[in-house]
């Protein structure tokens, strides 16, 4: 295959997986502490300085890639009651009658949210139909409760579920109401609040949740997460930047007008865009200099490893030297060499690891055929395609006419010490292992592996039995019935 084909697969492929891997992790794009929260609550970000990699990213990649715990940056969302007066807890039949503004419907009355993105806070709101008319008439006894909301800030989402009579409970449209309610009696809401990126510009809102027809509500201020506390600490003209071109913060530098890179190292007449780290990205999204290097201005400027034989290359440090696959632990089986993930193999040889040879000389039968002409040769192994041979190279046929006389001398003279071998047993017979057992315990022709059973004369014109079969390892194995007394 043509060098240049093989290394175009390569980079395709690994294009391929590393953005199929970015595609699903939205974090990594982010250039700031506050974009990495607004993504959602999965992103965190590391403020350690010096640290490389994506800054924002999941908790346990950035620990993995060496970020402190100190270092984290992961505002959480919180929910405060703020005002929780109990309900009004009297029954209708009580003579004495409270004032409408003795009545209490609703609790709790004004709650404090700190919303961030994509994090949802809940809270449990109890409503309870009290006596609202000191002549109340039967048929005003039981009602139906509507929660309603005032309008919501664009980015704030809110969802009900009511918990009504008899253990009923609603969601979505229904999940606002409660029908037949009696004087006296309670239900239960749980109300889910939750914002998308930052609304309002992080400016507080407020919001009101009340039951149609009633005058009682519910108060909540929204209060949104949109920065890192970080960002408070921030160090202008900072000299962890370029001859302090940029203000420190979040472990970043924020480069001052003229001033481009990471560390704003670069002048904005060097090159010719916006976001010099953009040139050293294989795609969108993806990691500056495949994380195995630095970006300088525009050009990555690929690590060295511990070991100075294994090297990062590439345009994006995309490539290296060292992370193909190995066989008997040897990086390219020991028949090949690397190039950008890809075993690229020596004559002779093939495979993702350059483990299997071409040379058919390890599958040669002693008839000068391939595999006895029985099978074929894989990566120099014989693969038995005819189901009665066996062997390396597929030579032996348990089942086959005259393996019985092939074998019977050997057995004899090691078995009984006699026939025609008996005085070069030990030279000529040594190639199988031998077992003697009685005649009821020998093998059986479905026993595996492929059983051959033979019956012989020896020398003193006395029958014996043996079997010959090849064992899962594919050395000749007979067994032997002692002799009958």
């Amino acid at each position: 295959m043509n060098v240049m084909v093989i290394l175009t697969s390569a980079l395709l492929a690994l294009f391929a997986q590393s953005r199929a891997n970015t595609d699903s992790n939205k974090c990594i794009s982010a250039k700031t502490c506050g974009q990495c929260i607004q993504i959602g609550p999965q992103c965190v970000w590391c403020k350690d300085p010096g640290f490389k990699p994506a800054r924002c990213d999941h908790q346990d990649s950035l620990e993995r890639a060496g970020c402190t715990v100190l270092g984290i940056e992961n505002p959480r969302g919180t929910i405060t009651i703020d005002k929780n007066k109990p309900v009004t807890k009297r029954k209708i039949d009580v003579e004495e009658k409270l004032m409408p503004d003795e009545i209490n419907r609703i609790q709790p009355q004004k709650v404090t949210l700190h919303l961030r993105s994509g994090e949802a806070q809940q809270f449990k709101l109890t409503f309870k139909r009290a006596e609202d008319n000191l002549n109340a008439q039967p048929d005003s006894l039981s009602s139906e409760v509507i929660l309603q909301n005032s309008p919501l800030p664009d980015g704030v989402y809110i969802s009900f579920v009511s918990h009504c009579k008899n253990g009923v409970s609603e969601r979505e449209e229904n999940g606002c109401k409660c029908s037949n309610i009696s004087i006296g009696e309670e239900v239960k809401f749980d109300l889910e609040i939750m914002a998308k990126g930052c609304p309002s510009n992080g400016t507080s809102e407020t919001i009101k949740i009340k039951p149609l027809g009633f005058n009682e509500e519910v108060e909540i201020i929204l209060n949104f997460i949109c920065e890192c506390e970080c960002h408070k600490d921030k160090i202008p003209n900072s000299p962890a930047c370029t001859d302090s071109n940029g203000t420190l913060e979040c472990g970043v530098c924020r480069c001052n007008e003229g001033r481009l890179g990471r560390l704003c190292e670069c002048s904005r007449d060097e090159v010719q865009t916006e976001d010099p780290d953009a040139n050293c990205r294989m795609g969108y999204e993806m990691d500056i200099c495949s994380n195995n290097g630095e970006c300088v201005c525009g050009t990555c400027e690929c690590k060295k490893r511990d070991n100075p034989e294994e090297k990062y290359s590439g345009t994006f440090c995309e490539c290296d030297n060292f992370s193909c696959d190995r066989s008997n632990n040897k990086l390219c089986g020991g028949h090949g060499r690397c190039e950008c993930h890809t075993c690229l193999c020596d004559a002779n040889y093939m495979g993702r690891a350059c483990d299997c040879p071409l040379d058919t000389s390890t599958c040669m039968a002693s008839n000068k055929l391939i595999c006895n002409g029985r099978g074929v040769c894989d990566c120099g192994v014989c693969r038995c395609t005819d189901s009665k041979f066996q062997g390396k190279t597929c030579e032996i046929c348990p089942t086959c006419p005259g393996v019985c006389a092939e074998h019977k001398d050997c057995v004899e003279c090691r078995a009984f010490h006699t026939g025609d071998k008996k005085d070069t047993c030990d030279r000529d017979c040594g190639y199988f292992s031998m077992k003697v057992v009685k005649r009821k315990d020998l093998p059986q022709p479905l026993d595996p592996p492929y059983i051959t059973h033979c019956k012989e004369k020896a020398d003193n014109d006395h029958w014996f039995f043996f079997t010959y079969a090849l064992n899962n390892d594919g050395n000749d194995e007979v067994h032997v019935a002692e002799f009958e007394k």
